[in-house]
């Protein structure tokens, strides 16, 4: 029989089959049965067959955390989410554990990992999608009685406080705004995604606008997929529209990844980079922030401050008012253009 041998004596058979770009051994011992040649091999080819299908139905005990991590993976509808999940394990997990036996895995190892993407810039809040991604893959090994804990479970992630209302928020957001206009003199592609992030636009919203979402003739551009849920139409800033004709491609993603052709990952290299320069103060996040205390400085209304960031809520008192992104992006880049052009006292 193919993948199975015998001694001479038919008393011990040897076994190997690959399952899964895996190779599978084993031996199977009849020399304590009172067998015939015939039904000795007969129970071999039995039980072999079953150690066959319980392998290729089940889920072997050596799983490595790249098998398992698929496995999670293969549960989820294809699509946006999913793509950014693979695309995240691919980046910052599956070197450091992939190729381990995820049994093996303990909660110092995944502490390490979150500690050490922390460190190396990445916000705590993303940090955090390495354990969101494992997690699910741990409970499916649980399922399989292959670990009887999931380690994600005991890691703890120290979260930062952030202020919302920054003191001289103005002059922040003037030094972070000609940082980055001088830094991305010549590099529209980089300078369009600060001058949004500047603006107040999040991370998110920023790396998945498409080509068609925004409108060169008008001035705006479409928030499609945003946190609240709502399609928001967003004033375009001329600045942002100069750096964007220099480099938009014709279809796809607005900013499109050299590497990959699809978007990029979040500019976190640039981020760290800045911050070096100007300010370990310097984030993403933070720029809303800062966008929003100085429109307070500048005796800006509620109500547009929550427009210009995408909020749906400004106020108890303003709840039920539809909310004005277009005049409250709209007065943001006025004030930018106020601050930017002020010279320091």
């Amino acid at each position: 029989m193919q993948n199975l041998k015998a001694n001479d004596s038919y008393d011990r058979f040897w076994y190997r089959f690959e399952f899964e770009k895996k190779q599978h051994r084993g031996i199977i011992d009849l020399s304590n049965k009172d067998l015939s040649k015939r039904d000795r091999l007969m129970v071999a080819k039995k039980e072999f067959l079953s150690i066959k299908e319980k392998i290729e139905q089940g889920i072997s005990s050596d799983a490595t955390v790249n098998y398992m991590v698929d496995k999670y993976l293969s549960t989820l509808d294809d699509g946006e989410y999913k793509r950014d999940r693979k695309s995240f394990y691919d980046r910052n997990v599956k070197q450091k554990l992939g190729n381990k036996k995820i049994a093996s895995i303990m909660p110092d190892h995944i502490q390490s990992l979150v500690d050490g993407l922390i460190k190396s810039g990445y916000a705590a809040r993303t940090a955090k999608q390495a354990i969101e991604i494992l997690s699910p893959a741990f409970r499916i090994a649980r399922a399989n009685r292959i670990m009887y804990h999931n380690p994600c479970e005991d890691v703890k992630i120290k979260y930062t406080k952030t202020k919302k209302i920054v003191t001289n928020a103005s002059e922040r957001l003037k030094v972070a705004y000609n940082h980055i206009m001088e830094r991305y003199e010549k590099d529209p592609f980089f300078r369009a995604f600060f001058l949004l992030a500047i603006q107040g636009r999040r991370r998110g919203e920023i790396i998945n606008l498409r080509v068609e979402d925004i409108d060169l003739s008008h001035d705006i551009y479409i928030l499609r997929d945003t946190k609240n849920g709502e399609e928001q139409k967003i004033f375009l800033p001329p600045n942002v529209k100069i750096a964007l004709m220099e480099f938009m491609p014709e279809n796809g993603y607005v900013f499109t990844s050299p590497r990959t052709g699809g978007k990029i990952t979040g500019g976190y290299k640039q981020v760290l980079m800045i911050r070096k320069s100007i300010g370990d103060w310097f984030s993403l996040h933070y720029l809303r922030n800062i966008m929003v205390s100085a429109m307070a400085e500048n005796g800006i209304d509620a109500i547009h401050m929550s427009g210009a960031l995408g909020h749906n809520d400004a106020t108890t008192i303003n709840k039920y008012l539809t909310m004005n992104y277009m005049k409250g992006s709209r007065i943001a880049s006025n004030m930018m253009d106020s601050i930017s052009s002020n010279e320091a006292d």
